[in-house]
Order: structure tokens, then C-alpha cells, then sequence
């Protein structure tokens, strides 16, 4: 198996390290005309699907080519990751690290998160999390049984609503189902990489946004593992249907919230039907909101040691 050499995660580290100081956006994004007009903006990964990543996936990987690893996924679609095996052998195991919404493999709090749990022992593969359009991003923070735009075939409704969905789709779904299902390949090919390459059963991380995505994968696989859930936020239908959903995934959760904020009602109960569902567990830590690099060393070391308790 090939292993990645302390170089790239000293690279990793100097350029968002140099990034954050100097104040710069850790995110290679792309720019929103061409996001809204469908076109690819010369740093994103090419893709099929119908939707620019916007992550700037090219640059990316062209910034760290030695821990680049190109998933493959349906279609003849890809969608970058970044592979650091851990610095010192026999890993105490391996996780997969999704990026909020809008966020790359190396954005946000997750370049420097994956370093600090490589420093301790863990091997890690980082993905990205392409924003939907904005018309499909209004569907899902719609709340249930409110009025606007209409965006799963599982609405109840218009009709009519639905099929301009799926007719508007050249494979016959609607955009949440490729959406969604873009990210489920994403997740899905990392595990896959992280198997071939003797990692069983990683653990699945995700940031903001990203946490319900996990809660979907592990209802689909064969052998769930633990998820980590970081300041997580949950579109109003994913709510609706948590403690279900998660009983269905059949795998221990933590999750890390921001200890400095209050949590409203709606968490709170989100909490209580959590508790009731079983498998877990909850911890208060010094977060930023949205999470920053400088929270990763923190973060990390709580992982870690929650990790190697079970």
C-alpha cells in the first residue's frame, strides 16, 4: 500500500496555517455567477451530474498532489478527497471527514482537524460537500407543511410540482434525489478507498450540515460504524425523522456541540428524542460558530479520547 510521506501533511499545515494568519478564505471557491449559471469555473472537478461542485477541486488537488485521491462515482463523476495515513503504525483506525455545505476536502476547520488526528495516530480521508442550487437549498430548509418550492418525489402536493422535478431531470430523478444521492457516492467511494487500503469500518465525521448526509449513508451499509456529529445543523424534514432514521443506521453517535451557545427549544427537543432513541451520546466543547481552524486542536483531542474510550 502506497503511504503518503510527512510532506504533504507539512504542507497541508504551512498553507492554511499562512491562510488563516493572514486572514485569506481557506475555501478554493468557485465563483457564484458560475455556480448559478451551471457552468465550471476552472478550479472545480469535472462533472456530469448536471452541477458544478464549485469546490475548486482541480486547484486542490493540483495544491496537494501527493494526498489527492480521485473518487469515482457514478456516471463517469468524480469528487476529490484527501488521504493522510496516520504517522505512527498500527492505527487505532481510520474516519472519513465531510466538509460543511459549500466546503472542500482542505476547507474551513477540516485541513487543519485532519492533521491534528493524524498527529494522533488516526488515518483520515477528507471530502467535500457541494452546496445545492439555491432553488433545492429553499426546498430543504423549508419547514414541513409550509409554502414553498417543492423539491423531493415524496412530497405530498402538487403533482404537477413533482413532475416538473423529475422531468427537468435527464435520468429521471428529482434534484434533492441527485443531489443527495451525489453525496451518498462521495461517502460511499470513501469508504471504499479507506477498505482497500485496510481500513475497516472508518468512522464517519461530519461538519454543520453534513451530519444528516451521514445519518443516510449508515442506513445503507451493510456494517455501519460510529458517526461524529460537529456543531451539527439538520434540514427541518431530516429533523422530523432523526431518532427513527438513527435507530435505523444501527451505529453509536457523539455529538459535539458548541458549549458557549445556548441551545433553543427546537434542539432541546431534538435532544430528548435522541436520548429516548439510544446509541448516543452528546458533549459540550469550545466551538466557534461556524466551527474555526483554531477550534481543530481542541476538537481533535476530544475525538481522540472519546474514540479510544469505547
Amino acid at each position: 500500500m502506497r503511504r503518503i510521506g510527512s510532506g504533504a501533511l507539512k504542507q497541508l499545515l504551512s498553507l492554511l496555517s499562512a491562510l488563516f494568519w493572514l486572514g485569506c478564505p481557506v475555501v478554493v471557491a468557485a465563483d457564484e455567477s458560475a455556480a448559478d449559471t451551471g457552468q465550471e469555473d476552472s478550479g472545480s472537478a469535472p462533472d456530469r451530474s448536471g452541477f458544478t461542485t464549485g469546490l475548486g477541486e482541480m486547484a486542490l488537488s493540483e495544491a496537494f498532489p501527493e494526498a489527492a485521491v480521485w473518487l469515482e462515482l457514478e456516471d463517469g463523476d468524480r469528487a476529490l478527497g484527501l488521504f493522510f495515513p496516520e504517522r505512527a503504525s498500527p492505527a487505532p483506525g481510520a474516519l472519513v471527514l465531510l466538509a460543511d455545505v459549500g466546503g472542500n476536502a482542505a476547507s474551513g476547520i477540516l485541513g487543519i482537524l485532519s492533521a491534528q488526528l493524524t498527529e494522533r495516530g488516526w488515518a483520515v480521508l477528507a471530502v467535500g460537500l457541494p452546496a445545492p442550487p439555491l432553488a433545492l437549498q429553499q426546498a430543504l430548509e423549508a419547514r414541513p407543511g409550509s409554502a414553498g418550492p417543492a423539491a423531493d418525489d415524496d412530497r405530498n402536493g402538487d403533482d404537477s410540482a413533482v413532475m416538473i422535478d423529475v422531468m427537468a431531470s435527464p435520468d429521471g430523478q428529482s434534484p434533492e434525489q441527485r443531489y443527495r444521492g451525489r453525496v451518498r457516492q462521495s461517502l460511499e467511494a470513501a469508504i471504499d478507498v479507506l477498505a482497500a487500503r485496510g481500513y475497516d469500518r472508518p468512522v464517519l465525521l461530519g461538519v454543520g450540515h453534513a451530519s444528516g448526509h451521514l445519518v443516510r449513508v449508515q442506513q445503507d451499509l451493510s456494517n455501519p460504524g460510529i458517526m461524529i456529529w460537529v456543531a451539527p445543523e439538520f434540514y427541518p424534514r431530516d429533523a422530523a425523522t432523526l431518532p427513527k432514521d438513527l435507530s435505523a443506521a444501527g451505529s453509536g453517535v457523539l455529538e459535539l456541540y458548541a458549549s458557549r451557545v445556548s441551545a433553543n427549544e427546537e434542539v432541546r427537543r431534538r435532544w430528548a428524542a435522541l436520548d429516548r432513541a439510544g446509541a448516543y451520546q452528546r458533549q459540550p466543547v469550545s466551538l466557534q460558530q461556524p466551527p474555526s481552524p483554531t477550534d481543530a486542536p481542541g476538537l481533535a483531542g476530544r475525538i481522540d479520547a472519546w474514540l479510544r474510550s469505547r
